[in-house]
């Protein structure tokens, strides 16, 4: 997976740094659907211009740029200062992974690409609130991708899934390796709320849990965060398979 992409180096130093993109909200896309991308970074001129590069057909519409409001806790350098929103539909049939990378072309050169990551089609779901509890946790099927985030301090996203006997499941969470700032956990308990597992890093920060159910019956994932700084720019993909 590829990461937030750093900025590119001049050439020398009378020459001026080109665009950087820092992070694209929401995480995700998927095939044959439009989605309204915001696109945070610096350096993105007036006079810009976004394309798509690794895949044909992909068809981007400009809707507007401006600057972006800052992030308690994090400087420009990693969340940006300016934004563009785009309208963004990749062609059906595209398979899941890596592989749309999104370029800024503006007055101060071309950025190096961000890449995004393609969603199996009906794979992709947004959290259902609440889900702040076992109680409250909606069903989620499986497989399936739930798209979550933390922009409320103190919240964690739980997910019930039921699982036969002997069963494994993967709960694996992307987020910095999609260019957010989330620094997530993931845990998972049983029905009697016996925790199973708890993961914090895994693949860089992203953590990721398996696990087999020595009964069976219903389990919560739990995806949380380490710190208690809440964020806007907190946002994960939690992909949810059996192995």
């Amino acid at each position: 997976m590829v990461a937030w992409a750093g900025p590119a180096q001049a050439e020398d130093a009378g020459k001026a740094e080109p665009p950087v993109l820092r992070i694209v909200q929401p995480l995700g896309v998927e095939p044959g659907e439009e989605a309204r991308l915001t696109i945070r970074g610096q350096r993105l001129g007036t006079n810009g211009t976004v394309s798509a590069e690794g895949l044909k057909d992909v068809r981007v519409e400009w809707v507007g740029q401006g600057d972006a409001p800052g992030i308690n806790g994090f400087d420009a350098a990693r969340v940006g200062d300016r934004k563009v929103e785009v309208k963004l539909t990749v062609p059906a049939g595209v398979a899941p992974g890596p592989n749309v990378a999104l370029v800024f072309r503006g007055t101060n050169g071309v950025s190096a690409p961000f890449r995004l990551m393609v969603v199996r089609k009906g794979l992709l779901a947004g959290e259902k609130e609440p889900n702040d509890g076992f109680r409250d946790a909606p069903g989620a099927p499986v497989p399936v991708v739930l798209r979550g985030g933390f922009a409320t301090k103190g919240d964690v996203d739980v997910f019930r899934v039921n699982l036969p006997e002997g069963r494994r499941l993967r709960a694996e969470v992307m987020a910095e390796r999609l260019g957010s700032t989330l620094d997530a956990t993931c845990a998972v308990y049983d029905a009697g709320k016996a925790l199973v597992a708890s993961v914090d890093d895994t693949v860089g920060r992203d953590p990721v849990v398996e696990f087999e159910a020595k009964r069976g019956g219903d389990y919560f994932v739990v995806v949380g965060y380490v710190n208690d700084q809440a964020a806007p720019t907190h946002e994960y993909l939690l992909f949810l398979t059996q192995p």
